[in-house]
């Protein structure tokens, strides 16, 4: 009776069962301690993919993705070149050898990711580009990276 008595026209007041269905389907990728390498700058980045990937899901479940689709395609080709920079010059100081083999996959990505980001941005659609990201988290750093992180550890 409380919630009825403070509920205004046409608000919801969401129970915290609600409140946190709510949450969880926001977010397009939970990040996990399993994606941890252990090299604390890669993690930090990887987090801010995941971020970034979440905050466009989030615009396109929420229908405000007009706002945000041109940001978050420009974000990701910016901060994708910083990391796979980053990742690179680690792979150098650790001598990783499967180093080319990895450099070939990253500007691989980088071309595909402009050129789907780019697609979306004209056809003002963000599925094929979330899709995009959602197999390159899963394909590249959930698999790929941990090949690193395995041959980090092993050489520590």
């Amino acid at each position: 009776m409380a919630n009825e008595a403070n509920k205004k026209a046409g608000e919801t007041i969401l129970t915290s069962e609600t409140r946190q269905v709510w949450l969880d389907h926001n977010m397009f990728i939970i990040w996990k301690p399993e994606y941890i390498l252990g090299i604390p700058i890669i993690d930090d980045q990887h987090r801010g993919i995941t971020t970034t990937i979440n905050s466009l899901y989030f615009g396109t479940q929420n229908n405000f993705i007009k706002n945000i689709l041109r940001p978050i395609v420009d974000t990701m080709e910016s901060y994708t070149n910083i990391h796979f920079q980053t990742e690179e010059m680690f792979h150098e100081m650790i001598a990783f050898p499967e180093a080319e083999e990895h450099k070939k996959l990253h500007r691989e990505l980088s071309s595909k990711l402009n050129k789907v980001g780019h697609n979306s941005l004209l056809n003002n659609d963000p599925h094929e580009f979330m899709d995009f990201l959602k197999k390159w988290w899963i394909n590249h750093i959930c698999n790929e990276d941990l090949i690193y992180r395995d041959f980090f550890q092993k050489n520590k």
